[in-house]
């Protein structure tokens, strides 16, 4: 594995890690809210905002992630009956589709990103925050997940990557 290669494995475990992190602070400030309100007939103001935010942050901080780690869920009814061969090339034609549509998203996002932070768009809401921080990690999350899916097209070309004969136990 090159240095470009393990530099991107390390940015992708330290999303991982922030999102993690953020998790646990979402649900600590939920039981928050829950208790406040439960005992002073009050909750903090704001916390439906900041927790919501986190949710999309945690969304495309961990996609790429994920992804590495084939945790996405699959409906495989049909390719888990194809030739290995064939599993390959649906592999491989299925991870250029969605690097193609990531590195889309990733160009229409930041467009986004850019004229929210030219106009100065504020969110209305309990907490005025500029809009571009809650859509700043669009852009970021799609591209790292474009970057992450043409790893898997250059696996599966190689021979590297297939889908497993064995299902897979998930919650």
């Amino acid at each position: 594995m090159n240095k470009l290669e393990r530099a991107f494995d390390f940015i992708l475990n330290f999303f991982a890690v922030i999102s993690a992190l953020l998790l646990i602070a979402m649900m600590l400030l939920t039981v928050m809210k829950v208790v406040l309100r439960a005992l002073f007939h009050h909750g903090i103001l704001g916390i439906d905002q900041i927790t919501g935010t986190m949710m999309v942050y945690i969304t495309f901080l961990a996609a790429a992630w994920v992804l590495r780690r084939d945790g996405h869920v699959t409906v495989d009814i049909v390719v888990a009956n194809l030739r290995p061969q064939t599993q390959r090339v649906a592999m491989f034609l299925g991870s250029l589709v969605g690097a193609a549509v990531c590195l889309v998203l990733t160009w229409f996002a930041t467009k986004a990103v850019l004229l929210s932070l030219h106009r100065g768009i504020l969110i209305a809401a309990e907490i005025e925050i500029p809009r571009a921080v809650n859509l700043v990690v669009i852009p970021i999350g799609c591209f790292l997940l474009g970057i992450e899916f043409l790893r898997r097209a250059v696996r599966s070309y190689r021979g590297e990557a297939l889908i497993s004969e064995t299902p897979r136990q998930e919650a």
